[in-house]
């Protein structure tokens, strides 16, 4: 047994929601969903992830402050939970963030939801065991989450939250690096934060000449009808997969598709606005 030694470190911890019925699916032949879930938790939940911290550095924000190269970055995957915890710094929490983001987002495309929480605190952590304070908070936190709750009394939404003092430490040591891509990977209800990749599933475009790149509003329409077509099936996955006898999941399968549906919302303005555009301003098309 190696020497237990607790560091204070920002921890993760992300729970597949559903995972029950993944398995009874598997064990009557439909083993499809399951397997890809297992395959996610497997690649985030590597030692892989850390090497590659040794030899690369940081991947997010590569020139914000780090206490030592490979951030002190462990990822440990167990049945279906994820544990992850990197060094206390601008450079460790936004790569821990990032890789939950990440997670979040290849569980969305499948159509499977999750659950989790980040915080701060002490563990011991290799890259087969953990223990300590810290994780247990995350782990006890993460059924309590509210994030984005409809009614005052909701708990268990399926958002990963992040704890007050992450978003504390990122405001008052972030550089602006950390700050500008923790917006991007995290929204605030008002009341509490949580990871949210769904503000980022929409398509952007530039209006002229830019790096070579001739504006086409067709083809701008046809990116943009590729994500309607993206979102759409993100839709149809995570409908196909609640539990519709369980009323707690199709509550919480309500916000995903609610996020959603604003997501489409979104391409079909983007649609209007190509709409509007070139009917004013007719675009060569050389």
């Amino acid at each position: 047994m190696p020497n237990i030694e607790f560091s204070d470190k920002f921890i993760a911890f992300i729970d597949v929601l559903g995972f029950k019925k993944l398995v009874e699916a598997a064990e009557a032949g439909n083993d499809q969903v399951l397997n890809e879930v297992l395959d996610v938790l497997t690649d985030f939940g590597s030692a892989e992830y850390r090497k590659r911290f040794e030899v690369t550095g940081p991947k997010i924000c590569p020139q914000s402050s780090c206490l030592q190269r490979s951030l002190d970055f462990r990822a440990t995957h167990i049945s279906d939970c994820l544990v992850v915890s990197s060094e206390v710094s601008p450079a460790g929490v936004i790569n821990l963030v990032h890789h939950c983001w990440a997670v979040v987002l290849y569980f969305l495309q499948k159509g499977v939801m999750c659950r989790g929480h980040i915080t701060r605190g002490q563990i011991f952590h290799t890259d087969t065991q953990f223990v300590g304070t810290g994780y247990q908070k995350a782990y006890e936190n993460e059924a309590k989450v509210a994030a984005f709750k409809r009614e005052a009394d909701e708990r268990g939404t399926p958002f990963v939250e992040v704890d007050r003092e992450v978003c504390e430490y990122v405001a008052t040591n972030g550089d602006w690096c950390v700050k500008e891509m923790f917006s991007r990977f995290a929204k605030g209800d008002g009341e509490v934060v949580a990871l949210f990749p769904f503000q980022r599933l929409s398509h952007s475009f530039i209006i002229g000449d830019y790096g070579g790149h001739k504006f086409d509003p067709a083809e701008e329409k046809r990116a943009n009808n590729n994500v309607r077509s993206w979102l759409l099936e993100m839709k149809e996955r995570v409908l196909a997969l609640v539990d519709k006898s369980n009323p707690s999941a199709v509550r919480k399968a309500e916000h995903y598709i609610k996020a959603l549906d604003a997501q489409l919302a979104v391409c079909n303005s983007t649609d209007e606005f190509l709409v509007r555009l070139t009917s004013r301003f007719p675009f060569p098309h050389r």
